[in-house]
């Protein structure tokens, strides 16, 4: 029993302490007792030599809260990093690759944090084995070597370093090297059977390249097909021979035999090789092969050098190269002969061409007649142009009754394309020359501000010329509401325009510009017609209206000197397109001096043109040609012919005393923008050779016509899609 009692006073006596404390104010808490340290951040990767980062600790309590303490810091690992503290925090500071770790101490308790120190890349250097040259698969004296530098620009050791060959460059010893103490990495290189051999190196997002060059033992040609193969045209005719321009080179470092076959195949069928001379190591010709004629529809060639393999190379993988060719078929007709010609296909594309000997001054006439459906015929002289809307000439009605002409008739080939809008057929082609009547060329003068009677007369007699030297018309075009021009749009005071212009109408301004010896007149297209044929937009463009603009105080001075037919006549010609605007449009306008390069040689690029001034004495010319103003100067420039090549033809920028000749070149240039015209209108001209145009005795007064061209854009009308044939 007494046990008993003991027992139950001491438990109470343990339990009283507790008791009492849940409501006894003077019980004292319990003191924090420091229980753990944190240190952060927890861990940290240093990237370079000597790189610092600061830690920090925090010291807490057997609740997790927050001392006012703190500890002492310490580290074993002072080989990887250096460690300098203070009671706030601690720095460490990277002295070698490897792993260590900080420790935060107070008391019994320590905290800990892993500082890593691991060297990355930031810069690569090839120190050795670049550029070598060896004996094609075996390895190379030097090996390759790369100096790898950390951030902090110390040698950066144990950064792994991959070695990559390229495709047939062979192998390398080890492809993945860690740098030593020094920040080098190094592996041999055995090279490939590949003449030129290369070798990616990265580190990281480092890379650079190993190159190498093996050579034969003994020396080997390596011939390769070096660049595309090229031909006059993609769409060859069936009756032309192909020619194929292959470039070859000699890749590797023997000459071969003194001459060595390239063969070609058309749709896998072997044509007999063509002999090439022998070709010296490094050095590439351009290989002149034919083909032909080939079958009309798309034929696949290959040129294959040293098709039987007979010729021991570096590389048989590179003596192959192939192209695609669209060949189409076009029937010779004579002049007089009736061609039946018929298609059950839409969009069916009909060619023909006809052989001239023999020039006239009348037109040449390609009619189709009779036959039901839709067939559209189109007419050109000179290279058969890709695409039938490149066609100077074109009948487009909505059957089969269709005539295009083009005059003068010259000597040499005419292409004519019959397309098929709907199925047509059987319908009747002929080409004849002359015996049919031309649509003439029609100006519509509109005198906004008139001069007197005489220079009114002046101004009629110019576009009375140049509707004689434009031999024929073009399409007219109707400025509905679709194609409504507003008022002022073509000069100051030109009215609005909404309805049909048969085929360019000017509008005529005698007035006062800034009076005498300024800027003389201001002339040239506004808006200009668009080809109506959907797909043909931006094709043979000629204005439909223009303006004309001439200074009364300089018209009179012109009077008085005798130039003012010849002063009109020059302005008229760029309101029909004697600009650079339009020349540009037709792509005709080459190295413009304007804005900013005074030393182009500027030129107008048209065939027929080019032809003309090398008749006109400019066959041995050495620059290029037509050669047009250039120096850069506003006004003047890209406008008018040369004046120290053309003396005093008409469309220089100057007027003299003498005889200003409108020349053939002239003529032929619009003929070139798509006109057609009347050579026996050109005056006799040949061209000057002077180095600079000089005022001679006898020339009496110059006239600077600078300035002369209307400065606002040429604007091209918009096709009305309900008269547009699509």
């Amino acid at each position: 029993m007494g046990r008993k009692r003991h027992k139950g006073r001491a438990a109470g006596l343990l339990l009283l302490p507790a008791m009492a404390g849940c409501g006894d104010p003077e019980v004292k808490p319990v003191d924090p007792v420091p229980t753990s340290v944190v240190i952060a951040p927890p861990e940290f990767t240093l990237t370079h030599l000597g790189e610092e980062y600061p830690f920090g600790a925090q010291v807490l309590d057997q609740n997790g809260s927050p001392m006012d303490t703190f500890p002492e810091w310490s580290t074993a690992d002072t080989a990887i990093f250096a460690l300098d503290s203070d009671p706030l925090g601690a720095t460490v500071t990277a002295v070698a690759n490897g792993q260590g770790r900080l420790e935060a101490t107070i008391g019994q308790v320590t905290g800990a944090a892993e500082v890593t120190v691991a060297q990355s890349a930031s810069l690569m250097e090839i120190t050795s084995g670049d550029e070598q040259g060896g004996i094609r698969e075996r390895t190379l004296s030097e090996p390759l070597v790369v100096y790898v530098e950390d951030p902090g620009g110390s040698p950066a050791a144990l950064v792994e370093v991959t070695f990559t060959p390229d495709e047939g460059s062979g192998a390398v010893g080890d492809s993945v090297v860690k740098t030593d103490a020094d920040g080098r990495a190094a592996t041999e290189w055995t090279l490939g059977s590949r003449r030129l051999q290369s070798v990616t190196v990265s580190a990281g997002e480092l890379e650079d390249v190993f190159t190498a060059t093996a050579f034969a033992d003994p020396p080997e040609p390596d011939y390769a097909l070096a660049g595309d193969l090229e031909t006059a045209r993609p769409d060859p005719l069936d009756s032309e021979i192909v020619e194929i321009r292959a470039p070859i080179a000699n890749l590797g470092d023997g000459a071969g035999p003194a001459v060595f076959p390239v063969g070609i195949t058309v749709d896998s069928v072997p044509m007999r090789p063509a002999p090439v001379d022998r070709i010296a190591p490094g050095d590439t010709v351009v290989a002149v092969l034919f083909a032909g004629p080939l079958q009309p529809g798309r034929r696949h060639l290959d040129v294959v050098i040293d098709p039987g393999g007979e010729i021991e190379e570096w590389d048989e993988g590179n003596n192959t190269d192939s192209l695609t060719l669209d060949v189409v078929s076009q029937r010779e007709i004579r002049l007089g002969e009736a061609v039946t010609v018929e298609s059950s296909e839409l969009n069916e594309v009909l060619l023909f061409r006809v052989e001239i000997t023999e020039a006239s001054d009348e037109a040449i006439n390609v009619e189709l007649t009779g036959g039901a459906g839709d067939a559209d015929l189109f007419g050109h002289y000179g290279e058969r142009p890709g695409y039938r809307y490149r066609y100077r000439c074109f009948s487009i009605g909505g059957d089969t009754e269709e005539q295009c002409q083009m005059t003068p008739t010259r000597v040499g080939t005419y292409h004519f394309a019959v397309h098929a809008f709907t199925a047509f057929g059987p319908s009747t082609l002929t080409v004849t020359v002359g015996g049919k009547p031309v649509e003439p060329f029609d100006i519509e003068l509109v005198f906004l501000e008139n001069g007197t009677a005489e220079q009114d007369d002046a101004v009629k007699d110019a576009a009375a010329r140049w509707e004689s030297a434009i031999a024929r018309d073009v399409f007219d075009w109707d400025h509905d509401a679709f194609n409504r021009v507003p008022a002022g749009a073509c000069g100051p005071g030109s009215p609005a325009v909404s309805d049909v212009v048969d085929d360019i109408r000017i509008f005529v301004t005698i007035d006062s510009i800034d009076g005498s010896g300024g800027v003389m007149a201001r002339s040239g297209p506004c808006w200009v017609r668009p080809f109506p044929l959907e797909g043909g937009e931006g094709i043979w463009l000629q204005p439909t209206l223009a303006a004309l603009i001439l200074d009364e105080d300089d018209v009179a001075d012109l009077e008085d000197e005798e130039l003012l037919d010849a002063f009109v006549t020059h302005e008229m010609a760029h309101a029909l397109g004697f600009v650079p605007g339009l020349w540009d449009r037709h792509r005709r306008l080459r190295d413009p001096s304007l804005p900013d390069d005074p030393g182009a040689d500027t030129h107008f690029d048209g065939p027929l043109a080019i032809a003309a001034f090398d008749a006109a004495g400019g066959a041995d010319y050495a620059l290029a040609k037509v050669p047009v103003e250039s120096g850069a100067r506003a006004g003047v420039s890209d406008s008018h012919w040369r004046a120290s090549v053309f003396g005093d033809e008409l469309m220089t920028p100057r007027l003299t005393g003498d005889s200003q000749p409108l020349s053939l070149i002239t003529l032929e240039s619009l003929y070139d923008l798509g006109y057609e015209v009347d050579l026996a209108e050109a005056d006799s001209f040949s061209l000057s050779v002077e180095e600079e145009w000089e005022t001679r005795p006898g020339r009496g007064r110059v006239f600077d016509l600078g300035n002369d061209v209307l400065a606002i854009p040429i604007r091209l009308l918009r096709a009305d899609p309900r008269r547009v044939k699509k």
